[in-house]
């Protein structure tokens, strides 16, 4: 596989597909929207069947020098098209397209908030909610860190029933917020959580809980930031919270 030629935004690879050569079409991707482009042009390559099942996609460097865009904005891209059943990463071999790719295009949102990329949720999660949880470790009531233990405790309840209810863990999460008692912080993080209930994030969510003791890990890092806050570690909450936020960005690019 190969670049045979560059010219203004578009790219050309030529590589060998199962039935013969052939030629993908690649635009460099506008940094202002870099996710939902590359979702948009890998999609369209397998619906017009361009990428055909079971072919191999170009390697990440390829692929990166083609679209004119980092690693890191591609694996995040990458992610989201395996979650949603397009593609399949072979270990130590490559990343396919899925055989049942064609039939899963349809999980893909066609409206624009719902294509909200889960890594820039990430980002937004780690500005608000770490200082949220600094603050709460200052201001919390000690009826607000009661509300904290049972939000906490009926999530734990679910999952030894072998579930994950992500109204449960978004209720973990605000009333870690409420603590905090800044009124603008706490409506921003209702905000965030509401576009957390959006397609992508509660797939990619799932696709992260398939992994045995993941939620089990998930609630005991819930527990470490609650016993910072209660204990008024101020310093233990920011990390502890920001140590959960990279282990669910770790486990979103796991593939």
């Amino acid at each position: 596989m190969r670049i045979t030629n560059t010219s203004g935004r578009m790219t050309v690879l030529s590589y060998k597909s199962k039935s013969g050569g052939a030629v993908l079409k690649f635009q460099s991707v506008k940094q202002t929207k870099t996710y939902a482009e590359i979702v948009g042009q890998i999609s369209k390559l397998i619906e017009q069947g361009e990428l055909e099942p079971g072919e191999r996609l170009p390697s990440e460097r390829t692929l990166s020098s083609a679209l004119n865009i980092g690693r890191q904005s591609l694996r995040e891209a990458l992610s989201v098209l395996e979650a949603i059943g397009l593609l399949e990463v072979r270990h130590g071999i490559g990343t396919f397209v899925r055989q049942d790719a064609v039939s899963n295009l349809t999980t893909i949102p066609k409206e624009d908030e719902s294509l909200m990329n889960p890594f820039e949720l990430l980002e937004a999660r780690r500005v608000i909610e770490v200082e949220l949880v600094s603050l709460a470790a200052k201001r919390a009531t000690e009826q607000e860190i009661e509300e904290m233990e049972k939000a906490l405790e009926a999530l734990k309840n679910n999952l030894d029933e072998g579930q994950h209810a992500f109204e449960l863990d978004r209720k973990v999460h605000l009333a870690f917020a409420r603590g905090a008692k800044n009124e603008i912080l706490y409506r921003t993080m209702l905000e965030i959580t509401n576009q957390m209930s959006k397609h992508l994030w509660t797939i990619m969510k799932e696709k992260s809980l398939e992994v045995l003791g993941r939620g089990e890990k998930y609630h005991k890092e819930h527990e470490k930031i609650f016993n910072a806050i209660k204990s008024r570690d101020s310093k233990m909450a920011t990390h502890a919270m920001l140590e959960h936020l990279k282990n669910i960005e770790r486990a979103f690019l796991q593939r």
